[in-house]
């Protein structure tokens, strides 16, 4: 009988590379990086991000999409005007068993009809490559179609899955959880939460003490990825768009994902985030678009306001349409406007929610908030979008600005500030940092990662949040360059300590 030894080489693949999510496949640390400028003395905190990172060429090597990589954690770590560094993947079940076997045993994204059978009984199939956050003295890497995993806060060892002290259900959850900061709440949710293609939704809240508190469980009018969500005071809020799942495309070897490019409207969920039964949701029309991530949410007046970018058609060009055929994304057509929304919640629901203004035009992403601000009447948003009177960036494979700008908008004076590096520099999702543990609301510094292309690597942008005109106070000097992250956030440095502290059992995998 022949052995035959599994390729380790990484087919080329044009999705990947045009959209900086190829493979970087490194674990590494650098005490002391490099600083251009001064990072406060009295900063302290780390922040985390987590980046989809292949650990082996994918089986669908050519056809593999980029959100399929396995869960790559960064920390850079703040403290006494000093930064170090540190990345890690995270440990999870498909990662452990595709490393014992030296090469990738799962298949298509979240799509278990494609996986190898040696791994049919591994306990999930998560990547955990989504998001990382804080919150009852854990540190959780997430993705929407598992439970967290609890990450150590300093090692950024692997510790476990996370069931909210036995209290979790749900078999997904959400990478996008809104953290109330007046009483301490997580508001989460997972969606598909009765198997893959199911229209179920789970809407619960987890305590101040890591367990859940409120739950409820109801259907949506179809099943699609609801990748973020609103969350205010006393509701919470689901965009319900045309990116639907498909049980049949799944079996078929398929994406778990089609756009159904024949859908004129998309719906708003709402449904009380307190003491709610599945007959109290109410379902909303707004016009056609595409939904990838909320900016914020409160209550005012009586009514819901929503802030969010929307894409004017699918964004995500490595899933088919209702006839198998390709997205082509083209950045000279398509637009993420920022909408804000205001209606009723006890509104009829025969009236369509049109947008009550259109904030920002062009195209906009991963808009960030004072997360203490989270549910609450807020003034800023930072956000990247793309500036088409720049230089065009091309990396060999595809041509487009990315996102080549930095952007404060201010609702009280409805002016916006913008940064741009220079030519061949793209930026990743902005971060704020509260400038101390009792600044005032909005008063801080955004920690941002410039890409430069022509010196293959990354740098950490720090600025003062409300002047990112001036440009950065300390540029962070990496010597290697990231991929392009998802998520992340910034955790106080007592909120470190505590989570390095914490005694966490650690679950089997």
């Amino acid at each position: 009988m022949v052995h035959i030894v599994p390729s380790t080489v990484f087919p080329k693949n044009y999705q990947m590379s045009a959209w900086n999510y190829d493979h970087m496949r490194f674990e590494a640390e650098v005490y002391e990086l490099e600083v251009l400028g001064q990072v406060p003395a009295d900063l302290h905190g780390t922040f985390y991000r987590v980046q989809p990172d292949h650990a082996f060429p994918p089986m669908f090597g050519e056809d593999e999409i980029p959100l399929n990589g396995d869960g790559n954690i960064c920390s850079f770590s703040f403290q006494g005007g000093h930064v170090d560094f540190k990345n890690r993947y995270v440990r999870t079940p498909k990662f452990e068993a595709e490393r014992a076997a030296r090469q990738a045993l799962f298949g298509r994204y979240r799509n278990k009809y494609t996986d190898d059978p040696r791994v049919r009984d591994v306990l999930t199939r998560t990547t955990a490559n989504t998001h990382v956050i804080y919150h009852a003295q854990k540190i959780m890497a997430l993705k929407e179609d598992a439970p967290p995993f609890e990450i150590d806060a300093t090692s950024l060892e692997t510790r476990g899955m996370v069931d909210y002290n036995g209290t979790f259900r749900c078999p997904t959850h959400t990478a996008h959880p809104k953290a109330d900061s007046t009483t301490g709440e997580l508001v989460a949710f997972g969606y598909e939460a009765k198997g893959d293609a199911s229209p179920d939704i789970c809407s619960f809240t987890v305590d101040k003490r890591g367990s859940i508190t409120e739950e409820v469980w109801f259907k949506a009018p179809w099943a699609c990825m609801i990748h973020d969500f609103w969350a205010t005071e006393n509701y919470v809020i689901f965009p319900i768009n045309g990116l639907k799942a498909s049980l049949e495309q799944m079996q078929k070897g398929g994406e778990h994902f089609f756009w159904d490019e024949n859908l004129d409207y998309q719906l708003l969920g709402v449904i009380p985030r307190r003491g709610a039964k599945p007959e109290d949701v109410k379902w909303f029309k707004t016009p056609k678009g595409c939904y990838s991530h909320t900016i914020n949410s409160y209550e005012e007046d009586g009514k819901l306001v929503l802030d969010a970018n929307v894409w004017t058609d699918c964004v995500f060009p490595f899933f088919p349409n209702s006839v198998g055929k390709k997205f082509h994304y083209d950045p000279r057509t398509l637009r993420a406007p920022v909408l804000r929304y205001c209606f009723d919640p006890n509104g009829s629901t025969e009236v369509m929610v049109l947008p009550e203004r259109v904030v920002m035009d062009g195209v906009n992403e991963f808009g960030r908030v004072d997360d203490r601000l989270l549910g609450k009447k807020y003034n800023r948003y930072w956000i990247l979008t793309v500036d088409p009177t720049k230089k065009m960036y091309t990396n060999g494979t595809a041509a487009q600005a990315g996102f080549n700008t930095l952007l404060c908008y201010n609702f009280e004076t409805g002016k916006s500030q913008s940064y741009y590096y220079g030519d061949d520099v793209t930026f990743q999702e902005p971060c704020f940092v509260p400038r101390s543990e009792d600044a005032a609301p909005e008063d801080g510094y955004i920690v941002i990662l410039a890409d430069l292309y022509r010196e293959n690597r990354s740098h950490l942008l720090l600025f003062d949040a409300q002047d990112i005109e001036k440009g950065p106070l300390a540029e962070i000097k990496l010597p290697l360059k990231l991929l392009d992250g998802l998520h992340g956030s910034w955790v106080d440095g007592k909120d470190v300590e505590q989570a390095a502290r914490a005694k966490s059992a650690k679950p089997t995998l």
